[in-house]
Order: C-alpha cells, then structure tokens, then sequence
C-alpha cells in the first residue's frame, strides 16, 4: 500500500508542477506586486492553474506522509525521482510546451529510472 501512496504522490507532484508552470507563463512578473495581486484578484488566466498547482503540493505531501508510514524512506525517495521523468516526458509531448528533445536529458531521464528499477529490484534471499 505504500508504494501506491509514493506513486499517487509522485502522479499529483508532477500534474502540480506542470499547472504551476502553466501558471507562471499566463501571470504577469511578481516583480509588479500590485499587478500581479490583481491579477489573481480578478482570476485572470492563469490564477486557477496556480491554485491548483499549489493545492496539488499540499495534497501531493499527505500522499507522501502516507508512503512514509508504510516504506523505508530509501524506496520512497526513489520513487519521487520518477517525478522527473513524468514532467520532463509530458514538457516534450504536451502541445504549445515548445520543450525540445535532446539525447543527453533522456539518457538522465533513463538513468533515474534504471536507478528506481534497481533500488525495486528484489535482492538475494540471506
């Protein structure tokens, strides 16, 4: 049951950060603090990717708290990094992301993921 909460949060975690940079695209600057706060005052395109964004954070870490109660935490952080891998796969394949392929960022992606896989894999029997 804990790697179905880790994996649930990892699902939530990377759906947060793609709506997080969504939002971030659609916001004016922070820097103009007052147009920035009226902008979210007057849910302008991008205030509801942010909140759900950071929604998907907070419910993301009760997943997480769960995962915590029932695996060792070395399993559950690997299975965290394969967050990495959701949110870089979705950039590339969502269309208007403009996230360009390169070789090197999947060979990094490949190799988190052959880490999860051996870190999962089962050990000899002591």
């Amino acid at each position: 049951m804990g790697v179905i909460w880790a994996l649930l949060s990892v699902v939530i975690v990377s759906a947060s950060q793609l709506a997080l940079r969504y939002a971030m695209v659609q916001l004016p600057p922070v820097a103009s603090l007052r147009q920035f706060c009226n902008h979210l005052l007057t849910h302008q395109p991008g205030t509801l990717p942010l909140v759900a964004g950071l929604a998907g954070y907070l419910v993301s870490m009760i997943c997480w708290f769960l995962a915590l109660q029932r695996l060792p935490l070395s399993r559950a952080y690997a299975l965290m990094s394969l967050s990495y891998v959701l949110v870089w796969g979705a950039a590339i394949v969502l269309p208007g992301w403009h996230e360009t392929f390169s070789w090197l960022s999947f060979a990094g992606v490949m190799s988190l993921f052959v880490g999860v896989l051996l870190i999962f894999s089962p050990g000899p029997r002591v």
